[in-house]
């Protein structure tokens, strides 16, 4: 009975790994993410769903994919950015994934999963049963294996026949905003690609989606005649960007051997992981003189700045990114930092000022409250930064330590408040 039982603990774990938001590594990125969002806004409204609902999480993997794991989060791989040569090839996957989303595939998706699981549960029982009653462990293991078989093709079927679905709901929402069917030609030939290297992969983009070549045929109606692909300087920007942080600097060079405005951004960025600073710092400087009013280029030379050791010149980059693009969370969270690493008493106080409203609108951003724990630190106000720290493990799941800190922080705070409310909330949590 115990081998049955880890069979089945082994069958319900596999097709439960189907789900793909488990153990992700993700990337936050103002530029990339805004840019992102600029493609998925017309997209949702495309779709009849609300814009400003639209959220998009960016997963640090090289492989060509995107999903939907349930809400109105789009989850995108940066090796699909990569590899997608035109916005048009980007706007097809978010569009897929957006009729994910209106089909409510994601919710029907679990109730597939777990019939596959059921399936998969009473075979292995029964195989369990054939082999400890009749004594016949070969035919117990068929049935089990085939059970197994049977419950994976199920979850499968189901998930081509959605995937199918949401190209038929992606063409019509290239058609609304006006993006080429070309770009679903292009990226399927990257995916295309990638399926002949890794045809023996189990757990590939094939376990999910219908054939390449099938989808291909599907829609070859709709390729006739496309409208002409896009061209974005933005969208070539966050290329280059991603590329140069994410690939070797050796590869950036290969990819990026002319004088354009991405050329020299992910150059830039190569130089710098390569110690090369005084040509980092050149090529941006020159790519700050060509576009001052461009927020990003003045917030990744406070990066660079900042951790070259340069705190006053990283300070006035942030603050100047800061004024061209106001209330972006991850900017004003980089200039805080550098501010407070300076230690002038003027800083610690704009550090404050930029994190105390900061806390609002990003409360569950686990920084946030650090770094705000750290400029009442620096204050001498000692309870604050108690509570700030309290919230800080709030964020982390620390329920312990979160109440811990906020027992130790409530008496100084006075009753009907919304810091002693916040305080009590976190004491009550987990009892």
């Amino acid at each position: 009975m115990k081998r049955i039982l880890i069979g089945i603990c082994a069958i319900v774990l596999c097709l439960a790994s189907v789900s793909p938001a488990a153990a992700l590594s993700v990337i936050r990125d103002t530029e990339t993410e805004n840019i992102l969002l600029g493609y998925v806004r017309p997209i949702f409204k495309a779709a009849g769903l609300n814009p400003n609902n639209a959220q998009i999480v960016i997963v640090n993997d090289p492989s060509i994919n995107a999903f939907v794991a349930g809400g109105q989060t789009i989850f995108i791989h940066t090796g699909l950015i990569l590899k997608a040569r035109y916005p048009d090839e980007l706007v097809f996957v978010l569009a897929h994934e957006t009729g994910h989303i209106v089909g409510g595939h994601v919710v029907r998706g679990y109730q597939a999963l777990q019939n596959a699981q059921t399936t998969a549960l009473i075979s292995t029982v029964l195989g369990g049963l054939i082999a400890v009653a009749g004594g016949r462990p070969d035919a117990g293991v068929a049935v089990m294996m085939g059970g197994q078989s049977s419950a994976l093709g199920l979850f499968t079927q189901y998930r081509q026949t959605e995937e199918s679905s949401a190209d038929r709901t992606a063409v019509d929402i290239l058609k609304k905003t006006g993006y080429s069917m070309a770009g679903f030609e292009g990226i399927m030939k990257s995916i295309r690609a990638d399926e002949r290297l890794n045809n023996n992969d189990e757990s590939s983009y094939l376990q999910t989606h219908p054939m390449t070549q099938t989808r291909i045929s599907d829609l070859k109606r709709f390729l006739d005649n496309p409208l002409p692909l896009h061209q974005d300087q933005a969208f070539d920007l966050m290329r280059a960007k991603l590329s140069g942080f994410l690939l070797k600097p050796s590869q950036t060079k290969r990819l990026y051997t002319g004088k354009t405005t991405a050329d020299q951004y992910a150059l830039a960025i190569a130089a710098y992981k390569d110690n090369n600073f005084a040509q980092a710092f050149s090529l941006l400087n020159d790519l700050i003189d060509q576009n001052p009013v461009n927020p990003y280029f003045h917030e990744l030379k406070g990066q660079f700045l900042f951790e070259t050791g340069q705190l006053k010149k990283a300070a006035a980059s942030y603050a100047q990114a800061n004024d061209l693009l106001p209330n972006e969370p991850l900017i004003q969270l980089s200039y805080a930092q550098v501010l407070l690493e300076s230690g002038e008493r003027q800083d610690i106080l704009t550090a404050e000022k930029i994190l105390k409203p900061l806390s609002q609108k990003e409360p569950d951003t686990p920084m946030v409250w650090q770094l705000l724990a750290k400029a009442y630190d620096r204050q001498r106000l000692k309870n604050e930064a108690g509570y700030a720290m309290a919230e800080y493990h709030r964020t982390l799941g620390h329920t312990v330590q979160a109440r811990r800190q906020a027992k130790k922080s409530l008496e100084h705070f006075p009753k009907g408040t919304v810091i002693y409310q916040r305080l009590q909330d976190m004491i009550d949590l987990g009892k």
